[in-house]
Order: C-alpha cells, then sequence, then structure tokens
C-alpha cells in the first residue's frame, strides 16, 4: 500500500510573466538520474543571479517520476534492492547541512515511514525505495526559483531532430523546440537482451513487470520453467514464481527453507553462456568495518589515483590489476594470516585463482558449492577465501577505478582485458544480497530450481521447448528470456540510435558506451562537442565507470551538467 507517495499527476510551478522568449529545458527520462540532474539544476538557478525565464519539461511516462521504471512504487515487495539501504541518499550534503529533516536519507525516510525495514545494513523491497525517490521528485520541483517552470509530460518522445541552435523532439502528438535536452534513459523501459527465439505464448520475452510478464495466466501452476540467465533478473523471477504465488521463506540460524504454497511452478531450470553464480554480498552485520582493514582500502584506492598516465592510458594489466591483487591479498590475511592462497606467493595464488574461476566450465556440482560457500562467508559461518577477498577489493576500490578509467584513462589495447575481468569480477563483487542467495539455496534444496542444465542449449523441437546438456534432454513448458540488454544494445529506433546515424553522438573506441565530457555533452570526432545535448546514466557505460548506481558520490556528471546549462541560459541573454 502506497502511504509516503504522492500520485504521478503533472506537476506545475507557477512563474512571474517575462519579456523575452523562455529558455527551454527538456528532461529525457526521470528515473534517479534525471531526477539527480533536476536537482543540481534547481541548486545552480537558484544561485544564479540571472532572472530570466526557464521552462522545464519533463518526459517520463512512468507514472512516478523519480522513480521510473525500475523502481516503480507500485511492483511487488519480495523483490528487493542489491543496494544496501545505507549507501542510498538522493540528496547532496550542501542541502543537508541547511535542514537534515527536509532532505532525509533512505534509512531517515524509512525510520519515519517503514520502521521495520530501517535497518541501515539491510536490503529493502525496490517498491519502498521508489516511493522514496518519487517523494524526492516532488520535493526537487520545489526547490526551483520563481522564474523558472517544470511541466511533466507522462509521454515518450518518439522522435530527436537538430535545427539551427536548437533541438524539436517529437512525441505521439506534438514536435517541441528546447535550447537544451538531457538524455536519462537508463534501461529504456524493461527490455530483455535479443534473443533467437521464435515468438510463442511458450517464450516469456521478459521479466519485468513481473505481475504481468510471469502471472499465472501466462505461467501456470506446476509448469516447468526454463530460464535463459543465471543473474539478479534470475533470482527475481524465482522469487515471482514461488513467493509471488503465496509461497513462504523462513530463516533460522541463518538457514532458508522454502515452505510451498501448492501455486508455484514445479521446477526452474536455468541455462548461461557461462552458468557461473554471482556470489553472496557480505552481510554487513558480520563483517564490520575495522581500522586496519579500511586503511588497506585507503592505501589499495590510493594506489590506484596515484597510478602515472601514459599519454596512450593506463595498461589495465600491468598497472590496475597487480593493484587489485595486492590490496586482495593484504585484505585476505588480515583477517586469515594463516591462509594459504596456492603454493607460490599470494599475488601469484590469487591471479591463479581467479583466472581458475574466469575460464573453468562448472559442473552443477560445483556450481552449488560455490553458491554455499560464498553464503557461509557473507553470514560469518565460514573464514573469508580468495573470491570474497577480490570481490571486497573490488567493491572498496571502485571509486579510484572510476576516476581513473572514466573518459579515456585507459588504454584502448586495455579495454578488451578489463571488460572480461570486470564481467567476471562483478559476479564476486556485486552480487545478491546474502539473504536472496539464502533464498535461492532453499529453491534448489527444495527441488524447485535444478542446476542440472546450467551449461545447456535450447533446442525448439516442433511444439516442445527442449534443453540439452551432455547428451540429456529435458523438456520444458515456458521459456523465461531473463538476460537484460548490455549497456551499449539500444532499442530498435530509440532516440540513441537516431543520434547515432545522424553522426551526432558516437561510441567510445574499446569502450563501447557513448563518448561524452565531463558534463555529460556528447564528443564527436575530432573532439567536437554536441551543443545543447547530453547524454547521462547508462548508455554511457565504458566512457563514464560504474553508471548502474543509486550512489551520488560516484559521479559528478550531474554537478558539471548543470552549471553547463547555467551558464549556457547566461550566455543566451547576454547575447
Amino acid at each position: 500500500m502506497i502511504t509516503a507517495l504522492q500520485t504521478g499527476q503533472h506537476t506545475v510551478k507557477k512563474m512571474r510573466p517575462a519579456a523575452s522568449a523562455p529558455f527551454k529545458i527538456a528532461i529525457v527520462g526521470c528515473g534517479p538520474k534525471g531526477m539527480y540532474c533536476l536537482e543540481r539544476l534547481a541548486y545552480e538557478l537558484a544561485r544564479s543571479r540571472q532572472q530570466s525565464e526557464v521552462q522545464i519539461t519533463v518526459f517520463e511516462p512512468a507514472p512516478f517520476p523519480g522513480a521510473g521504471a525500475v523502481y516503480h512504487p507500485r511492483q511487488p515487495h519480495y523483490l528487493r534492492m542489491n543496494f544496501a539501504s545505507e549507501l542510498i541518499n538522493v540528496w547532496p550534503e550542501t542541502l543537508r547541512r541547511r535542514d537534515p529533516q527536509s532532505f532525509p536519507t533512505l534509512v531517515e525516510w524509512l525510520q519515519d515511514k517503514y520502521p521495520h525495514h530501517a535497518d541501515p545494513r539491510g536490503f529493502a523491497p525496490r517498491a519502498i525505495v521508489g516511493e522514496y525517490l518519487a517523494t524526492a521528485f516532488q520535493k526537487t520541483i520545489q526547490l526551483f526559483p520563481d522564474f523558472v517552470t517544470v511541466n511533466q509530460v507522462a509521454e515518450k518522445v518518439t522522435g530527436i531532430k537538430k535545427t539551427e541552435d536548437r533541438w524539436l523532439l517529437e512525441t505521439a502528438d506534438n514536435e517541441i523546440a528546447f535550447d537544451e535536452v538531457l538524455l536519462a534513459l537508463g534501461h529504456e523501459g524493461w527490455r530483455a537482451a535479443p534473443s533467437s527465439f521464435s515468438q510463442s505464448e511458450q517464450i516469456i520475452e521478459k521479466v519485468f513487470p513481473v505481475e504481468q510478464m510471469l502471472s499465472s495466466a501466462r505461467i501456470p501452476p506446476q509448469s516447468t520453467v526454463a530460464v535463459r540467465g543465471f543473474a539478479l533478473t534470475f533470482i527475481d523471477a524465482c522469487l515471482a514464481l514461488t513467493e509471488g504465488r503465496g509461497g513462504k521463506f523462513c530463516c533460522e540460524n541463518r538457514q532458508w527453507k522454502y515452505l510451498p504454497s501448492g501455486d508455484e511452478v514445479q521446477s526452474i531450470v536455468p541455462f548461461s553462456r557461462t552458468g557461473h553464480p554471482m556470489l553472496a554480498k557480505p552481510d554487513r552485520r558480520y563483517f564490520r568495518s575495522n581500522p586496519e582493514r579500511e586503511q588497506i582500502w585507503e592505501q589499495g584506492r590510493l594506489r590506484i589515483l596515484k597510478l602515472k598516465q601514459p599519454a596512450a592510458g593506463l595498461d589495465f594489466q600491468t598497472s590496475i590489476w597487480p593493484v587489485i591483487l595486492k590490496t586482495a591479498e593484504e585484505a585476505l590475511l588480515s583477517l586469515v594470516p594463516d591462509h594459504q592462497i596456492g603454493t607460490q606467493t599470494p599475488m601469484v595464488g590469487l591471479n591463479r585463482w581467479f583466472q581458475d574461476w574466469s575460464n573453468r566450465i562448472f559442473t552443477p556440482a560445483e556450481t552449488w558449492e560455490r553458491l554455499q560457500q560464498s553464503y557461509r562467508i557473507a553470514t560469518g559461518q565460514q573464514a573469508p577465501d580468495e573470491a570474497w577477498a577480490l570481490g571486497e577489493t573490488f567493491r572498496q576500490l571502485y571509486p579510484a577505478l572510476v576516476r581513473r578509467i572514466s573518459y579515456g584513462g585507459l588504454a584502448l589495447t586495455s579495454w578488451a582485458d578489463f571488460q572480461r575481468d570486470a564481467q567476471e569480477m562483478e559476479r564476486l563483487a556485486f552480487g545478491p544480497p546474502a539473504e536472496n542467495v539464502g533464498r535461492l539455496m532453499a529453491l534448489i534444496e527444495a527441488g524447485i530450481v535444478n542446476l542440472e542444465y546450467l551449461r545447456s542449449d535450447f533446442v525448439p523441437h516442433q511444439n516442445r521447448l527442449i534443453l540439452e546438456a551432455e547428451g540429456k534432454r529435458t523438456s520444458v513448458d515456458r521459456l523465461i528470456n531473463a538476460v537484460i540488454p548490455a549497456c551499449d544494445q539500444f532499442s530498435e529506433n530509440s532516440l540513441l540510435e537516431k543520434l547515432l546515424s545522424s553522426g551526432w553522438i558516437r561510441r567510445m573506441l574499446g569502450a563501447g558506451g557513448i563518448a561524452v565530457d565531463g558534463a555529460a555533452r556528447p564528443i564527436q570526432l575530432e573532439e567536437q562537442i554536441t551543443e545543447g545535448l547530453a547524454v547521462i546514466g547508462r548508455p554511457t557505460e565504458g566512457c563514464v565507470l560504474g553508471n548502474d548506481t543509486l550512489s551520488r558520490q560516484l559521479h559528478s556528471c550531474p554537478d558539471q551538467w548543470a552549471r553547463s546549462v547555467r551558464d549556457h541560459i547566461a550566455h543566451r541573454k547576454q547575447t
């Protein structure tokens, strides 16, 4: 039930008349990233000396701007965050210092609205975080000075064109010119990665929204369901098909058990390209901060920040990777002094462990053991190991990696190495909360999740769906595509594809994401900036590392963009 949220109505702030033509700004997409930019723009305009009329139009089809589709406040509460509550705060300290009660962190807001979810180290339902974000959007609108109008349009922008000095945006019913356009498109709604599956009622093309895509009408109780993908979206699908059908999970002495309802599916059979599991995030109740380890993390970050920058960019394998290994070694031995990391030096042992992890094709038994071990370590039941050391090091050093790798800090020849290793490090570092791994283990032990076909091939056979692995075959009733598109896989006929084809934006060589500067301005060939346009967030991943986050501390793009818009307004007034 929504208790702390205004409904998604048009939000308009009245303004006083002005003689000159207003400066028009469009925010296309207003999930968290778009809202962060909007808040920074309010801050900059409130501080500016100019008083000319400004009109801002927020295009967001989802009913709750600030939350967008991913954090929709009315999705089921069994879909939980993958980011601890203590790390979520939409407000900069410049506002909080002035009036902390009006600009609460998520934990402070939860203590007032949902006290049973207010554990700082907990992982709140995504819907509740969406309420917090949507409430913050409403507050952000009130921060603009009185010469600014903000209007919300609940429509999708379908086209974008450049005129001589403005941008034309098209919707189904209108075409409007703007002086500034910010594209904050995120995941472009809920999409699945492209697949070769033919269209059929047996093929469920995506997971979200789960209430629609994974309903009992589409996937009847007691069905056998294959799921393409074995990452976070797979776990959400598992919960929708079990807990979302009335099943219950209980946990006693850190051991999870599933209590069936009778309405869940009979079997869930995941298959993926690698079969590698995502390991459990450590439960912070069992890994409290420690001065010695904090110093290890700080030294690791400083080592990365102090690396000498070659003209061609840093080489990942020779410059950055040794720092990660050295820091991981120090962290592991600080917790487990007698741990034996292979037969050679600890750094060599950690590197060999990681290469073995990356290249090994796990058997079902090995996958099960990896999940169990990561859960035991994450919940303090077993001493940390190599996986914990590398994963925790990658998490702790990530802010420094963002600073050194973003905006061309990595050599062009290093991108393949970095992307390959980062993909595996994400399985160690950015996996599900321990409690969700516990739930997955309970479903495996209950015989509902079947790991026997993790490395299988999908074999269409007349009207049947078949998975085949090492001579074994199984027939399934439904197949769910639970793989989300890569950051640089844009939807067909999207605004980004149109801008790419017209040459106003380009992909960064090696990285693959849209090339932008620090103010999110697209960089064309010969380093020319596309004026009046900005692209922020997930589509720029690679050029800007680590975009898929709620953190406000990791990137300064919203601040720099807002300052550039303020300067654009002032320049137009002068001319």
